[in-house]
């Protein structure tokens, strides 16, 4: 178990607002690194000015972790920045409501590569890494309370957190 945080390492996604740009804020004030992924550049080097005001070292990565072939970069940016990642949080999510059936196959799509193959991409790429490190390593994925429970007009938002808790 992870003690000490100082000048480790912490790669967010989903990092540029909300509950990423709150993870990222926490693990600086532990004194980690950060690496802010996401896939909205000027949000993102704002949130990255904001965490690196904490007194840390921060980086932005922009990712779409949609896509296995960035999550991997964002993989070897972080290495290659700071020699190593002990945490890493799957938390870059996105939402769309409404009639189920009047969803489109596009809203399908979207909100599976976000909030689940996110996470998968992040677990193919990060895992091999922190292994072969040897040192505690912990990874987050994140769910929200919509994977315990179901509510009006949320079918895809709902199915893609079931599908990560």
């Amino acid at each position: 178990m992870m003690e000490d945080f100082s000048g480790k390492t912490a790669v967010i996604t989903g990092a540029a607002s909300g509950i990423g740009l709150e993870l990222a804020k926490i693990f600086a004030e532990q004194g980690m690194n950060v690496v802010l992924a996401d896939i909205e550049q000027q949000r993102l080097d704002e949130a990255v000015a904001e965490v690196a005001a904490l007194g840390v070292e921060a980086i932005g990565v922009v990712t779409d972790v949609g896509a296995g072939e960035s999550v991997a970069a964002l993989c070897k940016a972080s290495v290659d920045h700071f020699g190593s990642v002990q945490v890493l949080c799957n938390n870059a999510g996105v939402y769309t409501g409404g009639q189920l059936w009047e969803q489109t196959e596009d809203d399908f799509e979207w909100l599976m590569r976000v909030n689940q193959w996110g996470i998968i991409h992040g677990i193919r790429h990060f895992v091999p890494q922190m292994i072969k490190q040897g040192d505690d390593c912990h990874i987050v994925n994140t769910s929200s309370m919509a994977s315990m429970c179901t509510l009006p007009f949320a079918g895809i938002y709902h199915m893609t957190k079931h599908a990560a808790l």
